[in-house]
């Protein structure tokens, strides 16, 4: 790798979003310009970076910011796992936790805006991935990020990244002292704190089998009740036909009694007429007799 390909990208990478792609084109300018085409390629290839990308480039050159814990945060989780400490890693999974929030809150800071979904479940993958390996942590704390995709090779493309060089923050982490030789006692300690978490590990396998029987007994209840709710809704829907088939029926027989109704009292109006029509012929023919 070029010896000024390091500036270039700290320069590049260090500076607004905007300005990325007119500085790049100048570098390599100057770069072919004094001979060095190689160099010069190099440049060119240096992709410009994602928001999320480059507000984790920002928060690396920030000294106020807490990037640089991600690398601390990472080995005390190497370490827990190392030596099978289930209490530790429970403590440690809630720092990281409210480590990943800080600076997603940090670069919405930076950002002057509010960020949107996409840039926070980005940033939120930048911090877990870089807590998770140490190679990454290093590019992240180096401000050399171009995309929250394939952070493992962002980490391969910067074998030469320095924290410290790169952004001109000092880590604040101090140097990592020596391991010394465990004692008996400290064996003893590390052996029943890895048969605790054994136990723990025992105790939850079978929390888990109890939760998966319960699950499925609770899942044939839901079948067996499902089953006889939809039966319910079959009969429900039954009786709603025939009540329907009922109402309309009544309705049709009072129409039809109605009718009749109407019926009768016109037959009894024609038969008051015909019985005064026989009073009257029997009048008459009295009176003819006379």
């Amino acid at each position: 790798m070029p010896a000024d390909l390091d500036a270039a990208a700290d320069e590049l990478y260090g500076a607004a979003r905007e300005d990325f792609t007119p500085r790049r084109k100048e570098l390599a300018k100057e770069a072919k310009a004094d001979g060095d085409a190689k160099l010069a390629a190099a440049i060119e290839k240096l992709a410009k970076p994602t928001t999320s990308a480059y507000l984790a480039n920002q928060l690396a050159r920030d000294p106020d910011a807490d990037v640089d814990e991600v690398a601390d945060l990472g080995e005390a989780f190497r370490e827990a796992h190392a030596n099978l400490a289930g209490a530790d890693l429970r403590s440690l999974s809630q720092r990281r936790t409210k480590l990943v929030n800080t600076l997603v809150q940090q670069a919405g800071k930076l950002n002057g805006a509010p960020l949107t979904e996409g840039v926070t479940r980005e940033l939120e993958e930048i911090f877990t991935t870089a807590i998770a390996d140490p190679e990454v942590a290093r590019v992240v704390i180096a401000g050399r990020l171009t995309s929250a995709k394939d952070l493992d090779a962002a980490a391969a493309a910067w074998p030469s990244a320095d924290p410290a060089k790169a952004t001109g923050v000092v880590p604040k982490r101090a140097p990592k002292a020596p391991k010394k030789e465990r004692t008996a006692r400290e064996d003893a300690e590390l052996e029943r704190k890895r048969a605790t978490a054994r136990q723990e590990l025992d105790d939850a396998r079978a929390a888990v089998k109890e939760a998966e029987a319960d699950r499925k007994e609770e899942e044939r209840i839901l079948a067996e009740t499902q089953k006889a709710a939809d039966a319910a809704t079959e009969r429900v829907r039954r009786i709603y036909e025939e009540l329907d088939a009922a109402e309309a029926e009544e309705k049709e027989a009072r129409r039809r009694a109605g009718s009749a109704s109407r019926s009768v009292k016109d037959a009894e109006r024609r038969a008051g007429q015909a019985w005064r029509l026989v009073q009257q012929a029997e009048h008459k023919l009295e009176d003819l007799g006379k």
